[in-house]
């Protein structure tokens, strides 16, 4: 299993960026093949050129039935779709602004849906969505008042549903865990990423699930 993390922290630091890093080291620990799209927006980021979505033409450019975004070899989105594409699962790790995700993640998941979920109106059997299939942990920090991680949650699962990412059967793919972190809970909820990561993993590959020390 190839495993894509998607950082929507700002931060190099703090409660949202050490589940990145704990992420990190559980698929490490694991021995799972391991790739990080960092969203901080940052010199040095994923995203340090990437574009809003222009809403091309009359809303609609390539992306509804190419599927591919026209800026994206200038501001690097379509190098980060080929990392969605390679990957086996996701895990989604974003600080919970005004009950929803970061502006830096949404930015990445608009663009996304844009090519992703037009592929489910393309007659052509190649054009398959490459979220399909493939299972998604979902981490949402809401380190100060603790609120709106749901708001987050639902957001960002409608995004993945778009793109058939949750869709039936959903025998080792769909949404397989939603974490609300917030500033009291957050030593013992990252135990459960690594749980999650691990459960997922061996689920993914047919094996029983073996706790982690």
């Amino acid at each position: 299993m190839k495993l894509l993390i998607i950082s929507g922290t700002p931060k190099t630091d703090g409660i949202t960026y050490s589940f990145v890093t704990t992420a990190e080291e559980t698929a490490k620990n694991l021995g799972i093949s391991c790739d990080t799209i960092r969203l901080h927006g940052k010199e040095g980021s994923d995203i340090e050129n990437l574009e809003k979505c222009k809403m091309c033409r009359d809303g609609w450019g390539v992306c509804f039935k190419e599927h591919y975004c026209i800026f994206g070899e200038k501001d690097g989105f379509t190098a980060l779709q080929k990392k969605v594409q390679e990957a086996d699962a996701f895990v989604y790790i974003t600080p919970v602004y005004w009950g929803n995700m970061s502006e830096e993640m949404k930015t990445f998941i608009d663009k996304l849906r844009r090519c992703e979920a037009t592929k489910q109106w393309d007659d052509r059997e190649s054009e398959v969505s490459f979220l399909k299939g493939k299972p998604s942990i979902i981490v949402a920090n809401a380190g100060g008042g603790g609120g709106g991680t749901i708001t987050t949650f639902l957001e960002i699962k409608r995004a993945i549903v778009h793109m058939d990412g949750d869709a039936w059967p959903r025998e080792k793919a769909g949404i397989f865990d939603m974490i609300a972190v917030n500033r009291w809970n957050q030593v013992y909820k990252r135990e459960t990423l690594k749980a999650a990561i691990a459960e997922m993993y061996a689920y993914h590959n047919g094996k029983e699930y073996v706790q982690m020390n």
